[in-house]
């Protein structure tokens, strides 16, 4: 299991070296102990952890890819065509998330962010 070296503090970056890793019994640990340091990766700390705590992966979120305001390439694609055009984000998400866009007509769309920040809809 990890656990913090030093306190961490609400919504602070994930760092490899603020956490160490322990030994010990499985079925002793709380639900959905990080037993991967790699599921933290880009991962921003949800309230303060104290040291030598397990780590959960309740306890994280991931980055935000996009933020609620930003202008945003939303890019449609279909069987042999694809469109793209600027919106702005009306919610904040991370990759794999989705992010609701107010396109510059008005019209309101929906899609999943890539690890570019873009929102593709799949038609």
């Amino acid at each position: 299991m990890w656990l913090p070296r030093c306190p961490l503090r609400g919504e602070e970056s994930w760092k490899a070296g603020n956490v160490k890793l322990k030994r010990g019994r499985l079925d002793t640990l709380p639900p959905r102990t990080v037993l991967d340091i790699n599921q933290l990766v880009d991962a921003i700390s949800l309230r303060d952890l104290s040291p030598d705590q397990p780590i959960q992966l309740t306890q994280f979120r991931q980055a935000w890819r996009v933020k609620a305001g930003q202008r945003v390439n939303v890019i449609a694609s279909g069987d042999g065509f694809s469109a793209n055009a600027e919106g702005q984000a009306l919610n904040n998400a991370a990759v794999a998330q989705n992010a609701r866009v107010r396109m510059v007509s008005g019209q309101v769309v929906s899609g999943v962010v890539d690890a570019d920040g873009n929102i593709l809809i799949n038609l």
